[in-house]
């Protein structure tokens, strides 16, 4: 029997991996524009990803994208890398409550 198999059906794998993912997900984002909280918070496909265990995007009342990712800490900024490239991009820091932001580079 495979490895994939004595995980459990494709069902219950499926299950699984959406059960880590949520684990990651904050309970809030802070607004990098406007600093403030983001609660409506979206899951972003990882797939083809490697080392990026999650991402979390949330929209602003004031229309600034925020997003989150968590995984290993030189493919997450290679993730942020790429998303300023051709845009302007305000990368801040904060705990998985949401707490304590600190903006670490503004493209402004």
């Amino acid at each position: 029997m495979g490895q994939a198999k004595q995980r459990g059906t494709q069902a219950e794998r499926a299950a699984q991996a959406q059960a880590k993912i949520e684990s990651t997900r904050p309970e809030k984002l802070v607004c990098n524009g406007c600093n403030a909280d983001v609660t409506a918070i979206n899951p972003v496909s990882t797939r083809g990803l490697r080392g990026i265990d999650a991402i979390w995007v949330g929209q602003c009342d004031c229309g600034q994208t925020t997003f989150a990712a968590s995984g290993e800490p030189k493919a997450v900024e290679a993730f942020f890398f790429a998303l300023s490239e051709n845009t302007e991009l305000t990368l801040g820091s904060q705990n998985k409550a949401g707490g304590q932001h600190e903006t670490l580079v503004s493209g402004d």
